[in-house]
Formats: structure tokens, C-alpha cells, sequence
């Protein structure tokens, strides 16, 4: 007996091609007007889908799929950060970006860490490429530049292993410079510890904007993910999408991410010795890095493609949809008030 199909309600325009690649694995999926909050649910009532996956209007779809008892996944891009797409969150059974810097972003807005997820394949790679193309004001063109991208907000974050490697590096390339990306709670001692070894002026701590992070990245020797846990990825899938030499830890999504001497390179968490050495020889070997950042450009295109998103949002789908009960369990009287429209 065959498997029966599984429909997903998308709100929002789906992916001609994601959504005919997903019916290989049992899923329709049909687009859900969002304009009207009565007329979202009126179709979800009608549906009846195993899945509601929200692109947009999120906090619409999250009352509704809440009270007529449907799994939500929400689904967040840079565009998306704000109150209502994390209070959203916190109503769905996963959210899903495409990069670790707008996972961040959502969590310090409310959404809970343990259901935010990143997704590579739904990373908007032609819209990073873009926007890498637009010259980020903060940089000097005459200065080489280390970056590093996440909150200043605790040890775990590994800024001052990299500080260490940094300060190690730098003594002997009078042209480099640090960009630790963030701020926070720490930003203010890493400016001190810079400071106290002469290197402030060759250390910026500075929060930048998401918009403009593939554009830092793009412009970058080598990209850093130095964090100490795997709760605190980096955001090495953007920097791997707009070509950049990066060097992370081998911790938590790093290793999945990060093809070890293809697409980047991974050294041991709270080892500066081992990352100073990495990175001398990513910053000196030009030839080497741009070769490797090439690669991580073109796998990360692979990775957006049709087929490879089908295949992950198919096991997400999985994860969290369940078989629609004969009666939705939510108020009665706005089902019958769906069934008289």
C-alpha cells in the first residue's frame, strides 16, 4: 500500500523547485494566502496539512496553526528579525535560518536556542553574494583584515583565544588587522588586552550589521570561528557562501560545515597556538586560501540547490508532523464559523 501524500501549507511563494523536489519524499506542498489572518485559517481548516511552514507572516500563522492544533516551522531570514518572528518562534515546533548569524540574532530577540536551527541549504546565496559586492564603509581596502562575527558576550565565545593567536600573528605582518564583529559584555576587556600589548589600533571590536556581514567576509584573509561550544556556532555557513579562507574550531555544526582542507580548515577549541599557526599559513599562502574559499563558494551553492533544500526540509517535515486528527482540536466555535465562510 502506498504511503499517503503529505501536504504542507506554505505561507508565502514557494520554491517551484524545492516543492517539486519534495513530492519525491511524499510531500505536496500548496501555497497559503497570508494577507488575511480569517482567510489563512479558513484554508489551513480546509487543508488540513501535516505541516505548516511559515516564510512569511509569521505570527499569523503561528496563532492559527496554534489553535487548530497543526506543527509550525518557521522559517527566518536577515529580513525577518523582530518581536514578532520570535514570539512566533516560541510557538513553532522548529525554526529554521539559513546562517548562524540570524539564528543568533532570533535568539537574542526570545526565540528559544533548543528549537532554532541552521539549515545551509536555505541560505540565500545569490542575495549574499549581492550584497558582497557592496564595499563595507568600516574597512580600510589597504588593510588585510582578520574577522570574526558573534557576540561579545562570554568566554565561550573563544575571542580571546583568538586575541592570542592575533597578537601572535601580527607582530610580524605590520598590514593585518583584527575585526572581531560584536559587542557586548567582553568587548570592553579585549580592547584592554589589546591595549596592554600596544595593538589597539590594530584591534576593532564593533558590531556590524547582518546586512552587512558578507560583504566584511568577502573582503576578509580569513574568516575565524573560535567558539568554545557547541551551543555558540559561528557564522561559518555565510562566510563559506561568499568564498571566504575560514578557520574554526572543531566544535558543535563546525565539522559538518567545514570540509577540512577543501572548503576550510579546523583547529582544537582553546588553542591559540594552533590557530596562530593555522592562520599564519591561510594569511601568507594567498594562492592557497583563495583557491579553498573558490571551493567553499561552489558548495555552498550545491547546498541551495533544489534537491539538497528538499532533502533537508523533507527530514524536518518528518521530525515534527504528525497525521491531521479527524476534527481540528481548536475552538470550536471558529471551526464552525470556518465551515459556514
Amino acid at each position: 500500500m502506498r504511503n499517503p501524500v503529505r501536504r504542507i501549507a506554505f505561507i508565502g511563494t514557494p520554491d517551484r523547485g524545492v516543492a517539486e523536489s519534495l513530492r519525491e519524499y511524499g510531500y505536496r506542498v500548496e501555497g497559503v494566502e497570508s494577507d488575511s489572518i480569517f482567510a489563512m485559517a479558513r484554508a489551513l481548516y480546509g487543508m488540513r496539512p501535516s505541516v505548516v511552514h511559515a516564510r512569511r507572516s509569521h505570527l499569523k500563522a503561528g496563532v492559527v496553526a496554534k489553535l487548530l492544533d497543526i506543527p509550525l516551522l518557521v522559517h527566518a531570514g536577515r529580513e525577518d528579525l523582530g518581536a514578532s518572528t520570535a514570539h512566533a518562534s516560541r510557538m513553532s515546533s522548529r525554526t529554521l535560518c539559513g546562517g548562524a548569524s540570524v539564528r543568533e540574532a532570533l535568539i537574542g530577540l526570545g526565540a528559544p536556542a533548543s528549537s532554532t536551527c541552521v539549515l545551509r541549504s536555505l541560505l540565500d546565496v545569490h542575495a549574499d553574494l549581492r550584497d558582497s559586492t557592496i564595499f563595507p564603509p568600516m574597512l580600510d581596502p589597504s588593510i588585510r583584515w582578520v574577522v570574526a562575527a558573534s557576540p561579545c558576550d562570554g568566554p565561550d565565545r573563544g575571542h580571546q583565544d583568538l586575541l592570542l593567536a592575533f597578537l601572535s600573528l601580527a607582530r610580524t605582518r605590520p598590514t593585518l588587522k583584527l575585526l572581531i564583529a560584536g559587542d557586548g559584555s567582553e568587548a570592553r576587556k579585549l580592547r584592554t588586552q589589546a591595549d596592554q600589548a600596544g595593538m589597539l589600533s590594530r584591534v576593532v571590536v564593533h558590531a556590524v550589521s547582518l546586512q552587512q556581514l558578507p560583504a566584511v567576509f568577502s573582503r576578509a584573509v580569513a574568516v575565524v570561528g573560535p567558539s568554545r561550544s557547541a551551543n555558540a556556532p559561528d557564522p561559518i555557513p555565510e562566510a563559506l557562501a561568499v568564498g571566504a579562507p575560514v578557520v574554526a574550531t572543531g566544535i558543535g555544526p563546525h565539522p559538518t560545515w567545514v570540509r577540512e582542507g577543501r572548503t576550510g580548515w579546523l583547529v582544537p577549541p582553546r588553542a591559540p597556538a594552533a590557530l596562530s599557526a593555522r592562520l599564519a599559513l591561510v594569511v601568507d599562502d594567498r594562492e592557497t586560501a583563495k583557491k579553498v574559499g573558490e571551493q567553499a563558494r561552489i558548495d555552498a551553492q550545491q547546498l541551495a540547490a533544489p534537491r539538497a533544500a528538499a532533502h533537508e526540509l523533507a527530514r524536518c517535515y518528518a521530525a515534527i508532523a504528525r497525521a491531521p486528527a479527524r476534527q481540528h482540536s481548536g475552538i470550536g466555535v471558529l471551526a464552525r464559523g470556518l465551515q459556514r465562510a
